[in-house]
């Protein structure tokens, strides 16, 4: 369905958090009159109308754009902190008073401009968080006292009943009550495939129903949502800096007031290289303007919460800056095998035959006895036998051995279901796995009075995409090991089928700690668990990385980064995208660096104007390293 239907009425106001357009019409008003000013003052100039309106028409332009600049220039002088708001609002009002008006107006107007485009980019990464706000429709139709009535989400109380129409999107997360769907969780999960859903099933906030009418039961308010608990991580996330991102904020800091001195010092020097005053102050303010560390200063931060907000959008939720960096320096990933590489769902994978019983009497006489079971164990046997529709005979004197198995009676004969120490106990004679290898598994042995059956073979079913994932971070260079309390054969033999490099098995929770904590040893490790039962591991790694957490509140407050769907080829295409975005973060710096230092030496010696040093040093500078960061936030 390509059109979404968003259900309005007027009690329902529009989405909260968005922008206030009127502030960013006023400051791109005063952007035109500046440039305008500044084109009527170069004009009035070439015909040589007279000093003082040319004065009078740069000022205009200079003070229209200063009007943002000067009282930040201010505040930054006030708090004892120099910064590019006062390098630039000097350099102005310097120019003006050396007699270089037409210089003083385009410096002001040219940073002015890359204030705009600051803005701008800034704008591009609200608008990815808006994005996910307005995924939460404005209103919703709830059924109260047998009438449809629209209200508000944040009206709607756990245990109301919501109408869901085809074609409209679900407004808060909950449990379908009446009927039959597919929903697009693109939104939440990234999947690219609506999903079918019916009664029993979990939606989410923010998701789209496709064809069918359904009725959801609330099971979380509007601040409890996951949509809403995604979009408050992501604001916060902007907080959590990288390392990186801190090392350049702080030599921002000390940069400003050491260029200041050198600019001062460059002046004095061309004075006592005999230039008059106005040269010497010309120079110098040259070199304050060129080296505004503005560029590098707003590219970094622009980056990665650019990368983070699109990471939110595919169904990765990365908590801050800060792991997106350490996930670019990943050399080892480790797994839980369980709930993880595999469903953590026992099927069965081959059945053992003794005796001459065949495979459909094993299967019947095992699924008779654990249909009465509530067993992972049985509900595999039941499950297996219903795929092969064979018969399930009725079984009566149900009996539950704890840690052994099952017995009952069939037409009045006893038959056995559980593991080797139940056949043990009633004396059925059991053939040594020396002489008869039935393969490696969950064994599950099935025997009629003294008579051993056969032997049923389950196994963890793996996850779709696991051999893809683990074949992409071996092409990546990355070590990949997996962690599992299972035997020795098991761990042997899932190892060989995806082809991870590494296993470590009938590990213990806190093993799985101390065995994070070695890998660390050797290199920056990442941890993929499901975020309940590997907490401790999760938060021990250099990053923690839960899955299926659109399902899990211990998911997302467990671990550093989050996937909302149990989708394992996330996590290299997450690496690949840290890769990437600390790689922009890389050529953004070193290119402003570079410019910098160039532009800075050729301001010293006098071959830039003032002109060419905003326009090159600063704004054009601004300009491609933010144009560099928001290549990350393009749609693919």
């Amino acid at each position: 369905m390509s059109e979404v239907i968003e259900t309005s009425c007027s009690t329902c106001g529009t989405p909260s958090g968005s922008l206030d357009p009127s502030t960013k019409r006023i400051k791109l008003a005063m952007g035109i009159f500046s440039g305008v000013m500044l084109a009527t003052g170069i004009i009035l100039e070439l015909l040589n109308v007279g000093i003082v309106p040319v004065y009078i028409v740069f000022l205009a332009s200079a003070l229209s754009a200063g009007r943002y600049v000067i009282p930040m220039g201010i505040k930054g002088i006030a708090k004892r902190r120099l910064d590019q708001h006062f390098l630039m609002a000097a350099a102005s009002i310097g120019a003006m008073i050396i007699g270089a008006p037409a210089e003083g107006a385009a410096v002001m107007f040219l940073f002015y401009i890359s204030i705009l485009l600051e803005d701008r980019a800034e704008d591009r990464v609200r608008e990815e968080i808006q994005s996910l706000i307005e995924l939460e429709p404005p209103s919703v139709l709830a059924k109260i006292d047998g009438a449809e009535v629209c209200i508000a989400p944040t009206d709607v109380k756990t245990g109301d009943i919501l109408i869901i129409r085809p074609g409209t999107r679900i407004g808060l997360d909950g449990t379908i009550v009446t009927g039959a769907t597919t929903v697009d969780q693109a939104p939440i999960t990234g999947e690219s495939l609506p999903v079918p859903k019916s009664a029993g099933d979990q939606v989410f906030a923010g998701t789209i129903n496709h064809e069918g009418y359904i009725e959801v039961e609330v099971t979380s308010e509007s601040d409890e949502t996951v949509l809403s608990k995604i979009i408050q991580l992501v604001e916060e996330s902007r907080n959590n800096r990288a390392p990186t991102e801190r090392a350049i904020t702080r030599f921002s800091r000390i940069y400003t007031p050491i260029v200041l001195i050198v600019s001062i010092l460059v002046g004095i020097v061309s004075l006592l290289l005999n230039m008059t005053v106005a040269q010497a102050a010309y120079r110098a303010l040259t070199l304050l303007v060129v080296s505004c560390p503005c560029a590098f200063a707003v590219s970094i931060p622009v980056t990665m919460v650019s990368a983070i907000a699109g990471s939110a959008r595919t169904g990765v939720l990365v908590k801050g800056a800060v792991h997106l960096e350490m996930a670019s320096k990943t050399e080892i990933v480790a797994f839980d095998k369980t709930g993880t590489l595999t469903e953590g769902v026992l099927s069965v994978r081959d059945v053992c035959l003794h005796n001459n019983h065949t495979r459909g009497e094993i299967l019947s006489v095992a699924a008779s006895l654990e249909t009465m079971s509530e067993h992972p164990i049985g509900r595999a046997l039941v499950a297996a036998t219903n795929q092969e529709n064979l018969d399930i005979p009725l079984t009566t004197e149900f009996t539950a051995v704890p840690g052994r198995g099952v017995t009952g009676l069939i037409n009045e004969d006893n038959f056995l279901v559980g593991n080797r120490r139940l056949l043990s106990e009633h004396d059925v004679p059991l053939q040594s796995t020396v002489d008869h290898n039935c393969g490696v598994g969950t064994m599950v042995y099935v025997a009629h009075k003294d008579e051993h059956f056969g032997t049923i073979i389950l196994s963890d079913t793996l996850r779709e995409k696991t051999k893809q994932a683990i074949s992409h971070l071996k092409q990546m260079g990355i070590r990949t090991v997996m962690l599992t309390g299972d035997s020795e054969n098991v761990a042997i033999e899932i190892a060989e089928e995806i082809g991870i490099d590494e296993y470590r098995a009938e590990l213990l929770p806190h093993e799985k700690l101390e065995i994070v904590k070695d890998l660390k040893k050797s290199g920056v490790t990442l941890f993929v668990g499901d975020g309940i039962n590997d907490t401790p591991a999760l938060a021990e790694a250099d990053v923690g990385i839960a899955m299926g957490a659109a399902a899990s509140d211990a998911a997302l407050e467990s671990s550093d980064i989050a996937l909302m769907k149990q989708d394992l080829t996330k996590v290299p295409e997450l690496v690949m995208k840290a890769r990437k975005t600390m790689k922009v973060v890389r050529q953004n710096v070193a290119a402003s660096l570079i410019v910098k230092a160039g532009t800075g030496i050729l301001a010293a010696l006098g071959f830039l104007t003032l002109w060419m040093a905003i326009g090159i040093g600063d704004m054009g500078l601004t300009f491609a390293v933010i144009a560099n960061a928001l290549r990350l936030t393009r749609k693919k």
